[in-house]
């Protein structure tokens, strides 16, 4: 029974400690981890970071607008040849109608 308990002491001792190093400082120390935990009073970013905020938010704009365009792009060119294709078809069928077909 002693050795149960002992057992049991252990395994819950070290659940606690593994569970402790599983907390959310340790997912990241990103720089808004860490402003949200200062308190209001440290809230407050960088210059530097609000630029590299800046330039990030305006990079994903650009990267959304660029695929955008090539999706606009890649259906256009689709529309297009079955637009060229459809005239060929209807180009036949005037031949063939001409000829009696």
């Amino acid at each position: 029974m002693k050795n149960i308990n002992l057992s049991i002491l252990v395994v819950t001792l070290t659940s606690i400690a593994l569970l402790q190093g599983c907390t959310p400082k340790t997912a990241g120390m990103d720089s808004s981890y860490l402003n949200k935990n200062r308190g209001a009073a440290g809230a407050q970013i960088s210059k530097a970071e609000a630029e590299q905020y800046s330039r990030q938010q305006g990079l994903t704009a650009d990267e959304v607008r660029l695929e955008n365009m090539k999706r606009h792009q890649t259906t256009d060119a689709i529309e297009e040849g079955s637009s060229a294709a459809r005239s060929a078809v209807d180009a036949v069928q005037s031949v063939r109608g001409l000829f009696g077909w």
